[in-house]
C-alpha cells in the first residue's frame, strides 16, 4: 500500500533550489577569495618579517663587529618592529631582547639552517599567538640571529575578512530565495489562472474561458483549454437539450393519457370496484410520470440555457404567503421575520421552487410544519420544515441530487427532481441550498438567495 508524502508546492521548491544555488556559488566566492587573500597576505607578512630581519641582523652585526662590544649592550640598541623578539647565539650563549623568548621558541629547522650558515624562515608560537621565526647567520662576528615576528593583526584581519565573507553569502543566499520566490510567482501565475477557470466551471460557469496570451509557451495550453472546455460545453448543451427534447416528445402522448383517464373516469358509474382501482393506480401512475416529466422538461431547459432568467425584485415573503395560500395550505405556517425580504429573481421560477419545497415536504415528511422567510445578513432564506422521519447526516448533501431519495423517503413514491430543480434553481441566482435536522425530529430544507439592494418588492 502506497502511503502519500508532503510535498513542497512548485513555488517552495522554487525559491529553495534558488536559495541552495546562490548558496553554493557565494560559498565557492567566498571560500575561494578567502584562500586567495589569505594566501597573498601570509607571503606578504613573511616577506616582510624578512627584510626587517635582515635589516636587523645588519645592526647587530655591525654592533658586535666594534672592539668590546657586549651582546645584550647590543640587543639593546636594536628597534625591532612592536612586538618582535630579537634572539642572538654567539659561542653557546643565547641572548635575548625579551624575557618571554628563549631558544625553544625557535623552531628546530630554522636554528639547524642557520647554524650551517644559511638563512631560514618557519611559523612558530610566541607567547601563545602565531608569529614567524627568522634566522640569519652572521659569520663575520660567529653568531646567529633570530627574529620572532608576531602575527596578531594578520590573525585579525582574516577573522574580520571571513566574517565579511560569511556574512556575504547569507545575503547573497537571501537574495537568491527572494528572487526565486518573484520568479516563480511569475511562473505560477498563469497556473493561477487555470485553476481559478477551473473553480468557475466546476461552478457550473460553462463561458469561462482563459485570456489570449502573447506567450508562445503558454499559448498552446490556454488554446487547448478553451477548445477543452468548448467541446465540453457543447456536449453538455447537447445532453441537456436531448433530456429537454425527450421530455417535451414525451409530455403530449402523457397529457393524452390523463385527458383519456378523466374521461374514462366519469364514465365508470356502474363500474366493478376492481376496474376502479386499477383506473385509480393507473392514474396516481402517469400523473407522477407527468410531474417527473414536466420537472426533468423544466431541468433540460434551465442547463441548457434556453430559460432567459429574469431578475427583478420579489418579495420572498409574500410570494410565500401567496403560494401556500393558492396551493390550499394553511397560512398560519408562514412566518415573515427579520425584513425586508427582497430578492432579485424571476417570480415564476421562484414560485416553482417553492412548490417543489412544499410538495416534497407534503411527499416525505407528512406535510411542512413550518415555513419561514428570514434575512439572514446579505441574504434572504426560505426554511420549510417537516415532521417526517427527517434525513441522515451522512446524505443531506446528496439529497438534492437527481434521482435521489435517501433513507426512509426512498421508500415513497417520487421522481426525485424537485429537490433538483430546487437546487438548480438557487445556483441559477447565485445563491444555496442545504438540508438541516428539525428540532423535534424532520428535516429542514432551506433556499438561500442573495438580498436585493431594493427595499421593497413586487407585488403578488
Amino acid at each position: 500500500m502506497r502511503h502519500g508524502h508532503a510535498h513542497l508546492g512548485v513555488r517552495s521548491t522554487s525559491t529553495l533550489s534558488f536559495a541552495a544555488l546562490a548558496l553554493a556559488v557565494s560559498a565557492v566566492l567566498a571560500v575561494g577569495t578567502y584562500l586567495t587573500a589569505r594566501h597573498f597576505l601570509l607571503g606578504q607578512r613573511e616577506d616582510t618579517a624578512a627584510r626587517q630581519s635582515f635589516v636587523d641582523a645588519a645592526l647587530v652585526r655591525e654592533g658586535l663587529l666594534t672592539a668590546g662590544a657586549q651582546v645584550s649592550d647590543v640587543l639593546d640598541s636594536t628597534s625591532p618592529p612592536p612586538g618582535a623578539v630579537v634572539v642572538v647565539e654567539r659561542d653557546g650563549a643565547w641572548y635575548s631582547s625579551s624575557l618571554d623568548a628563549e631558544a625553544r621558541s625557535i623552531p628546530e629547522q630554522v636554528r639547524r639552517l642557520t647554524s650551517e650558515g644559511q638563512s631560514a624562515q618557519a611559523w612558530t608560537l610566541l607567547g601563545g599567538e602565531p608569529a614567524i621565526a627568522v634566522g640569519v647567520p652572521i659569520p663575520a662576528v660567529g653568531a646567529q640571529f633570530y627574529e620572532l615576528s608576531p602575527t596578531t593583526e594578520l590573525d585579525s584581519t582574516l577573522r574580520v575578512l571571513a566574517l565579511v565573507l560569511g556574512a556575504f553569502a547569507l545575503v547573497t543566499t537571501v537574495a537568491g530565495a527572494l528572487i526565486g520566490r518573484a520568479a516563480s510567482a511569475r511562473v505560477v501565475a498563469p497556473l493561477q489562472d487555470v485553476a481559478s477557470a477551473t473553480a468557475d466551471i466546476a461552478a457550473g460557469r460553462m463561458t469561462t474561458r482563459l485570456q489570449a496570451t502573447s506567450d508562445p509557451d503558454l499559448a498552446v495550453i490556454v488554446g487547448s483549454f478553451n477548445t477543452m472546455v468548448e467541446a465540453l460545453d457543447q456536449r453538455m448543451r447537447r445532453d441537456a437539450r436531448f433530456a429537454a427534447d425527450v421530455a417535451h416528445e414525451l409530455r403530449s402522448p402523457v397529457t393524452t393519457l390523463m385527458t383519456s383517464l378523466t374521461v374514462l373516469r366519469g364514465t365508470e358509474d356502474g363500474a366493478a370496484e376492481r376496474r376502479r382501482a386499477a383506473t385509480d393506480l393507473v392514474e396516481r401512475e402517469v400523473r407522477r410520470l407527468h410531474r417527473s416529466l414536466e420537472h426533468l422538461l423544466e431541468l433540460g431547459r434551465l442547463e441548457a440555457g434556453v430559460v432567459q432568467l429574469g431578475r427583478e425584485p420579489v418579495d420572498l415573503g409574500e410570494l410565500v404567503t401567496h403560494t401556500v395560500r393558492t396551493t390550499m395550505r394553511p397560512e398560519e405556517l408562514v412566518v415573515l421575520r427579520d425584513g425586508p425580504l427582497v430578492v432579485d429573481a424571476d417570480k415564476a421560477i421562484l414560485h416553482r421552487a417553492v412548490v417543489n419545497l412544499l410538495d416534497n415536504a407534503d411527499v416525505h415528511g407528512g406535510g411542512a410544519v413550518a415555513v419561514t422567510v428570514v434575512r439572514v445578513s446579505q441574504a434572504v432564506e426560505l426554511r420549510v420544515a417537516d415532521g417526517g422521519p427527517g434525513v441522515p447526516e451522512a446524505e443531506r448533501s446528496r439529497v438534492f441530487e437527481r434521482f435521489v431519495r435517501v433513507g426512509s423517503r426512498g421508500s415513497v413514491p417520487g421522481s426525485g427532481l424537485g429537490l433538483s430543480l430546487v437546487a438548480e434553481t438557487a445556483q441559477a441566482y447565485d445563491g444555496a441550498v442545504r438540508c438541516e435536522e428539525t428540532p423535534g425530529g424532520g428535516a429542514t430544507f432551506v433556499l438561500c438567495l442573495p438580498a436585493s439592494g431594493g427595499e421593497h418588492g413586487s407585488g403578488t
